[in-house]
């Protein structure tokens, strides 16, 4: 038998890093991954050649553990759509991913938001994360609008949203998380506190106020102004960039696209 897991991505409503609360969408880029015991340990990561694989390895292992198998030898094959290290929360999706194939592989049920728990500590336990990311795991993982607090890994509300283009504009770089400036983002701390209950009625106002004070740190890269100009209905960065998501209207994103004339990816939210 082999166990299948699935997640998908998220951008950004609200940093999480200024005020300990954060807000995600999720969207259409998948995550897969299959597990099946085997008598050695093989980890292939499917178009990410040279890339570390800890953190599946230390996703598998903590799954195993807490449904009480042993770690004896397995092959977990893992693919995704995501692209690293722009702000499209790869990790959590992956972690998602691994820790659904396990428990799919056992026959073994796991309450959604324990399972998302587990693979938070996973990304704290191999430094991928800053704030814990329960908030892009959330989005990842249970799709819709999400609002986390994230130093107690607790979901405020999930709401369902309606069908939106998502534009997802791809620079020629990547931020690691270890060269994020968190001292600066902490700055903002009353800013943001101050956009936390206006993201139920106006989520994409304060995706595009967050997209703003974001750029201000790394860099201002304009394709967000331009998307709305081009009539987007919100646009910034998401996480800690450089990536800029962009919602539109269905079916008016590939139009956008081709006017910012950027490298993107087009997908749907979830």
């Amino acid at each position: 038998m082999t166990g299948i897991g699935r997640s998908h991505g998220a951008v950004s409503v609200m940093n999480a890093i200024p005020c300990g609360i954060g807000s995600t969408i999720g969207i259409g880029l998948a995550t897969e991954a299959r597990f099946e015991p085997s008598d050695s340990i093989e980890v292939i990561l499917n178009d990410r050649p040279g890339m570390d694989d800890t953190l599946v390895r230390t996703c598998v292992s903590r799954a195993l553990d807490r449904i009480g198998e042993s770690e004896e030898g397995y092959r977990l094959s893992v693919s995704t759509e995501i692209p690293p290290s722009m702000g499209l929360k790869s990790s959590s999706s992956v972690c998602n991913a691994v820790i659904a194939a396990v428990l799919d592989n056992y026959g073994c049920e796991m309450d959604s938001l324990d399972a998302i728990r587990l693979g938070v500590e996973c990304a704290k336990a191999c430094g991928v994360t800053i704030t814990g990311a329960f908030d892009d795991a959330c989005g990842c993982g249970l799709g819709g609008l999400v609002v986390t607090n994230n130093s107690k890994n607790e979901l405020l509300y999930r709401l369902e949203i309606p069908d939106y283009d998502v534009v997802v504009c791809l620079p020629d770089r990547t931020i690691p998380k270890n060269k994020v400036p968190v001292d600066r983002y902490r700055a903002f701390k009353g800013e943001y506190e101050a956009l936390v209950p206006k993201i139920k009625e106006g989520y994409l106002e304060v995706l595009t106020a967050n997209g703003a004070f974001v750029e201000g740190i790394v860099g201002k890269l304009g394709i967000a102004e331009r998307a709305l100009e081009a009539g987007a209905i919100a646009a910034g960065i998401t996480g800690t960039g450089p990536a800029t998501a962009v919602l539109a209207d269905p079916g008016d994103g590939r139009r956008i696209a081709d006017e910012l004339g950027c490298p993107a990816l087009i997908t749907r939210t979830l």
